[in-house]
């Protein structure tokens, strides 16, 4: 997929396009197939294995499905550990790719659902964890520059800092005061530093930002470095003296140290620093393992914020689904995080396989809540691509499957 300009990450060079793969697998049931569509896709030093790497092993998984069939429980669809079981047996011993697990797991769901008659995908795994299942889900912008905050209606939105800390707090101060005018009181600020900071530089930038701009702030990402050599105690005292040295000022959130394994959730729980949210990478980390972070960010007073890595609009919707069906009950979730997830990157891609494309199904809802998308929608939209790629192989479900999956 062509992205409208490359794009510039945190590591490596600008990328002009993102390259992934679809997988369909048919699962039969009471003699009718039912079909379901995933995503594989690599992000380029972000997942340690390449886009080769990734297509041949799933060739490898496929290939021996369609030589000797498993069978399928729907228990997967609950996400409580059925499925990285079902898996674990069913993948030849072997250990899966993060990308290529997120993708089996996202098709395996959206078969199961559809064989079901569930209204979309997360229904079972909701109802298995006792999760709300929300109808729209909120999205947060990314900005990488000020010109990226263009007048699109987004009134969460997720900023990159990580270099010079008087800086980026200047520049922080400027962007809170440009949309605070154009959203109002629902505009949120979220930074991530993506570990680039030492404790020092960390401190200078969170005691720079305006009131204002700390009033409008969610949380800080991975706000210093981390050191293999100290280990997580030592990475968790950091963010406690950072938070200490700053008046707790502003929350903390993790993302790649969790998503990386560099910390645990019982590190977390055990740091004093106040931790507002845990950044979810699907992708990277799997559908299933996403479901039981939220679990246990939900039980520890943090938020679950679903986040995504420039894939097509078919993950997209799978991880808008995800995110719907994990949120913590209204009633007993108490957090000043607002509850907008990190899908904004539809913005950054010039086409989608997705049909529609997945930003046709975004809007702006109702007057000053910023971006939504419906979470049918986003079903009937995997759906209808799903048919639309069975057609054009000349099949459809309710028919003998040719394959147990295409990729």
């Amino acid at each position: 997929l062509m992205l409208k300009e490359p794009l510039l990450l945190s590591r490596g060079a600008p990328m002009p396009e993102r390259c992934g793969l679809l997988v369909i697998l048919q699962v039969r049931q009471d003699g009718h197939v039912f079909s379901g569509l995933g995503e594989v896709n690599p992000l380029p030093l972000f997942h340690k294995e390449t886009l080769a790497e990734a297509e041949e092993q799933l060739h490898a998984v496929l290939s021996s499905w369609t030589a000797s069939t498993p069978k399928v429980p729907a228990a997967v669809a609950r996400l409580d550990g059925s499925m990285s079981s079902w898996l674990n047996q069913n993948c030849s011993g072997q250990r899966l790719l993060p990308s290529v697990r997120a993708g089996l797991e996202m098709a395996l769901l959206h078969a199961i659902g559809r064989a079901s008659g569930s209204g979309h995908l997360g229904v079972a795994a909701a109802a298995a964890r006792s999760f709300s299942s929300y109808g729209t889900l909120g999205l947060n912008s990314l900005v990488a520059r000020e010109e990226d905050l263009g007048c699109d209606g987004a009134t969460v939105v997720k900023l990159k800092v990580g270099k010079d800390p008087l800086q980026d707090a200047e520049r922080s101060n400027y962007l809170a005061e440009v949309l605070k005018s154009r959203a109002g009181p629902h505009a949120r600020l979220r930074f991530d530093a993506n570990q680039a900071w030492t404790l020092d530089e960390a401190a200078v930038f969170i005691s720079n930002l305006s009131d204002a701009a700390t009033a409008m702030t969610d949380y800080l990402e991975e706000p210093v470095r981390w050191h293999p050599e100290e280990g997580a105690e030592q990475f968790m005292a950091d963010w406690q003296v950072l938070s200490e040295r700053t008046q707790r000022k502003i929350a903390f959130a993790a993302d790649e140290s969790l998503t990386e394994g560099a910390v645990k959730c019982a590190h977390l729980a055990e740091c004093k620093a106040p931790i507002a949210a845990l950044v979810l990478k699907p992708s990277l980390q799997g559908i299933e393992q996403t479901a039981e972070f939220a679990a246990w960010a939900s039980q520890h007073g943090a938020r679950p914020v679903l986040s995504s890595a420039f894939e097509s609009g078919v993950a997209l919707c799978h991880f808008a689904i995800l995110a719907a069906s994990t949120a913590p009950t209204p009633w007993l979730s108490e957090s000043s995080v607002s509850d907008c997830h990190g899908l904004g990157t539809f913005t950054r891609l010039a086409e989608d396989v997705l049909q529609p494309p997945f930003a046709d199904l975004v809007s702006t809802g109702q007057i000053g809540r910023g971006w939504q998308v419906n979470v049918l929608k986003c079903q009937e939209a995997l759906d209808k691509t799903l048919g639309a790629l069975l057609s054009s192989r000349g099949s459809a479900d309710g028919e003998p499957a040719k394959a147990n999956g295409w990729f």
